[in-house]
């Protein structure tokens, strides 16, 4: 496995929030009047540090090195982390900067700022997530999308507080951990298909599956024009389903077409796509 130091990953972080910091800084100005803006149009260390804080997709070990540069400094903490892992960490801050949280700069730091484990001369090299308690495993290996959706949640917010491009992935992730073999497409420019779900069934055989995901505020609903146009894709690709999944409700018309070609078609409104990231993330 790699090596890596803390300061590197760190710029990964300052790297992965580059794009959005104008917009942060933005925010903190207008909601705070003793708020001075840096010069420096890079990320400061304080700003790492409130993102990294602040990101509840990261365990609290990762968060106590990256911000804890100890007697030695960041680049003397050295990190132990799989190909797999830094992937992970790379869409766990990108996920976390697209977020209307960090953008408006209203954070709520998810991790304790007296440090946890913090390094030590004699341990010097730590393996990410490896302290982590059982409880908390399997919410820290969870996929970042589903995290968000269930932060959301708790927060007693909306689905609809995801970005379009977020449900989508959310919806692959789902899909996933159902055994489906899953393909994010294009949108617009893959004849309307948001994701590709395919998988062999022991009895059915080969099944698969077109998936539009409709990231809509609750007072606007799906119609039934979209239904037409899905019945029309799912005729010309010759799949097995086509699912419409939104995170608001039908129509009156829409259900109808649905209920007209139920072995074709089927519906999911945000009620059920709650009810499904509940499930997945805490039943056992």
């Amino acid at each position: 496995m790699p090596t890596v130091t803390a300061q590197f990953l760190r710029d990964l972080v300052s790297e992965g929030i580059a794009a959005s910091i104008s917009m942060h800084r933005a925010s903190r100005e207008a909601n705070a009047d003793d708020y001075v803006r840096p010069e420096d149009e890079e990320p400061t260390d304080d700003e790492i540090d409130d993102f990294l804080f602040s990101n509840p997709l990261l365990d609290g070990e990762t968060v106590s090195h990256l911000t804890d540069p100890g007697l030695l400094g960041f680049f003397a903490s050295t990190a132990v982390a799989s190909d797999d892992w830094l992937f992970e960490f790379r869409e766990h801050i990108a996920s976390w900067a697209d977020t209307q949280e960090w953008q408006a700069a209203d954070l709520v730091f998810y991790h304790a700022i007296d440090h946890v484990n913090p390094p030590t001369p004699d341990r010097e090299v730590w393996t990410p997530n490896s302290a982590l308690v059982p409880a908390a495993v399997f919410l820290a290996n969870s996929p970042s999308h589903l995290l968000l959706a269930d932060k959301l949640l708790r927060e007693g917010k909306l689905l609809s507080e995801l970005g379009w491009r977020q449900f989508e992935h959310l919806i692959a992730e789902l899909l996933e951990t159902h055994g489906w073999n899953v393909t994010l497409m294009q949108g617009s420019r893959d004849g309307g298909i948001d994701v590709l779900a395919e998988r062999v069934d022991p009895i059915l055989g080969a099944l698969k599956a077109i998936w539009q995901a409709k990231k809509y505020s609750t007072n606007r609903k799906v119609q039934l024009s979209h239904l037409r146009e899905l019945s029309a894709v799912v005729e010309r690709d010759r799949v097995t389903k086509g699912i419409i999944v939104t995170t608001s409700t039908f129509t009156r018309g829409a259900i109808e077409w649905v209920q007209r070609d139920t072995y074709r078609l089927d519906a999911k409104d945000g009620q059920y796509v709650e009810r499904w990231v509940r499930r997945r993330l805490y039943e056992t």
